[in-house]
This record gives structure tokens, sequence and C-alpha cells, in this order.
């Protein structure tokens, strides 16, 4: 936990693809202070047609790059969610060479009962989590 959820246009290669997760995982373990073995994440592919994101006016053009993040978490701090932001394009820029300018991040918070990571149970209150 969190979900994380990451589009982006469809050329990757499995290796390339693996190292991106992995870097995003580091970013999600050192800002969000979450154990290493929390690791959720789920890849959309997509054709060039099927992804559209625009700069919201900030004045600049994203590449074939671009990459959407969804973050799905429990609340986090205003400090950690920078953190969080800014260790994602300093991982993604030095070790996938994806420019910071290409990286969208989304979070999207619930609370302890949104979730259940198996046995139809929610987790966070039955106090198994």
């Amino acid at each position: 936990m969190p979900l994380i959820k990451i589009d982006l246009f469809d050329f990757k290669e499995a290796a390339e693809l693996k190292s991106l997760l992995d870097n995003l995982h580091e970013a999600v373990v050192e800002a969000f202070e979450v154990p290493a073995g929390d690791r959720y994440q789920i890849v959309n592919q997509h054709k060039e047609n099927e992804m559209i994101l625009g700069d919201t006016g900030l004045g600049f053009t994203r590449t074939k790059n671009a990459i959407a993040i969804t973050v799905v978490s429990r609340k986090r701090t205003k400090e950690s969610k920078l953190r969080f932001y800014q260790l994602v394009t300093d991982k993604l820029k030095e070790r996938n060479e994806i420019d910071p300018k290409d990286v969208l991040i989304s979070i999207v918070e619930n609370n302890d009962e949104d979730w259940s990571f198996g046995y139809g149970k929610a987790q966070f209150i039955t106090g198994e989590l």
C-alpha cells in the first residue's frame, strides 16, 4: 500500500519497464515510509492516440516518454507528498532518462475501510495490519 497505477505509451521494453517500476517503488518507500514489501503497481500501456497529457497552461510540451502516475493511498502529509513528487522525478530522470516535464502525478486519498488485501476482509479495520 499505496496502490500505484502507471499509464504510459506502449514502447517500453521489459527491462526498461522493470527499472521504472523499481524506481517508483523506491520513491514510495522513501517518501511515505512504507515497508519495502508493500508493493502494489499496475501498468497500462497505450497507443499514441489513447493518452493525452496537456500542460495545464504551463508552457511546455510533453514527449513520447510522458507518464501518468496515480497513487491511491491513505492520507499522507503535504511534506511527504512533495518529497514523493521530487523523488519520482529525480529518480526517473537520473535512472530512466525521463524528463521531469513528462511526469504527471496525482494522489487520490482514501480511508482504512477502503482497503481489502484479500479474503474479503478490511485488514486495517480488523487489526491484521
